[in-house]
């Protein structure tokens, strides 16, 4: 009798949400290593990018600035980059996160909207190297897709939105953001240094006992400054 009676408790707990749902399993290491793998194709993305906006309104062009700045996530259950438009006060967007979801073998950004919306976006490359992701309302039933990409060797960077109403015809061009990466011009030619933590272009400078190193961005500039010596030692085995 007592062992029916908590076992009714029990039941009756989890259905009120007294008790908590298990904690959804971490990512295997071969997981995560294929995640890591798929998120440096963009390496490209990472550092902070100047970028101005354009959106077409009526009969004019509006133009806006704005700084987006992508970097790694290395604290967490898996990998991901962290994006964050304007220091958290962009146009359209204040942040987000991109993953590589291995299941689906799709890239998944999500970005908080000015409203806190979660706007959810999944797709993969493209040709160009870039990613083309694509979100759809669940109201509306309007498609959104994301283009987004650099060029230039790396130096400019194209954030461009467009939409399909209803889901059907044709996308139009909703707005676009272009422009340079910070400390970057057109004109230079000279090879760029690698990233001492992930081995990409970089051109953040970090330094440590009295030597100068250089990280592609926020995120790896504060992993380097976490634990050093075992980035520099790990780099002293490549050579």
């Amino acid at each position: 009798m007592l062992r029916r009676f908590m076992g009714l408790v029990i039941v009756l707990a989890a259905t009120l949400g007294l008790v908590g749902a298990a904690d959804p399993p971490s990512q295997s290491p071969q997981d995560a290593a294929k995640a890591k793998k798929a998120l440096q194709e963009v390496q490209e993305f990472m550092g902070v990018w100047n970028l101005e906006g354009t959106q077409k309104i009526g009969g004019r062009t509006e133009a806006w600035k704005e700084n987006v700045d992508w970097s790694w996530k290395f604290k967490g259950p898996e990998p991901a980059i962290k994006v964050s438009f304007a220091e958290g006060k962009g146009k359209y967007y204040t942040n987000g996160e991109l993953k590589y979801v291995v299941d689906k073998k799709k890239y998944q950004l999500t970005l908080i909207a000015k409203d806190k919306a979660e706007h959810v976006f999944e797709g993969t490359t493209g040709k160009d190297g870039g990613l083309k992701l694509e979100r759809k309302d669940a109201k509306t039933g309007d498609v959104y897709r994301l283009n987004l990409f650099t060029l230039a060797d790396g130096i400019r960077f194209s954030f461009k939105l467009e939409k399909q109403d209803g889901g059907k015809g044709l996308f139009a061009t909703s707005y676009q953001m272009t422009g340079n990466k910070e400390g970057e011009s057109l004109g230079a030619s000279a090879k760029k240094p690698e990233c001492i933590v992930t081995g990409g272009a970089a051109s953040i400078a970090v330094s440590f006992a009295g030597k100068t190193y250089y990280v592609c961005c926020s995120g790896c500039r504060d992993a380097f400054n976490e634990n050093p010596e075992k980035f520099i030692k790990a780099a002293e085995k490549k050579k």
